[in-house]
């Protein structure tokens, strides 16, 4: 299999060395690659960011691997996820409600996203249920830059899941609750790992508890 992720680097790199080691422990005969950013000791496909929205920029770069032509499908990473034997990767996870705006509760740019991608998938007659649940997905290239040629993504936020699968909708997909974790709760890591194979982690998980809990996992 091969993981890609869309990265612009930070000032620690160690959520996303984790992730790969993660990847790489269960699946030892993966090939991984970064887009964007280096990480040392995996493959990397060199991008500068030219759009001034956060999410345009990762679509450009998980758009322009898929144009490579280099593979048929491939695992779309993001580097605060961490998985296990236990994730399917021949079924893909979706929530169990549709894309809704959470005022109060989510950031301006994530509304706009929610606004932008449902009326899109609404006014050519797709349904609009969310795979916004952090978790990670296996996109087919073709599709994928058949999909985002048919609308304008580069200077509106959205969401790259929810569009591709709302318009390539799957078979049999599997619900999956939102699997990202703020505060380093380990007992719902645990149970996530357990129930789905997967968790992904906000920058409140990284506390020396935190830490050393993922360091244990990989």
């Amino acid at each position: 299999m091969t993981f890609v992720y869309p990265y612009k680097k930070k000032e620690s790199d160690f959520s996303i060395r984790h992730s790969i080691k993660s990847v790489l422990k269960h699946y030892p005969n993966a090939t991984v690659y970064t887009i964007g950013d280096k990480v040392e000791s995996v493959l990397n496909i060199p991008f500068i960011d030219s759009n001034i929205i956060r999410g345009a920029n990762v679509t450009a770069k998980i758009l322009h691997f898929a144009k490579l032509g280099l593979f048929e499908n491939f695992i779309y990473m993001n580097d605060d996820f961490f998985i296990n034997e236990r994730f399917d990767f021949n079924r893909i996870h979706q929530g169990t409600e549709q894309l809704e705006r959470k005022e109060g509760k989510a950031s301006i740019a994530w509304n706009q996203a929610v606004d932008n991608s449902k009326h899109w998938l609404e006014h050519n007659g797709y349904n609009t249920t969310t795979y916004e649940c952090h978790q990670p997905v296996q996109f087919n290239s073709k599709l994928l830059i058949e999909t985002f040629n048919r609308l304008e993504w580069k200077h509106h936020d959205h969401f790259l899941k929810s569009i591709y699968f709302n318009v390539n909708e799957p078979t049999n997909p599997k619900p999956i609750e939102n699997v990202k974790i703020i505060e380093p709760q380990i007992d719902r890591a645990q149970k996530y790992l357990t129930l789905y194979g997967c968790f992904s982690i906000g920058n409140g998980f990284l506390t020396e508890t935190g830490a050393n809990f993922i360091k244990m996992l990989t």
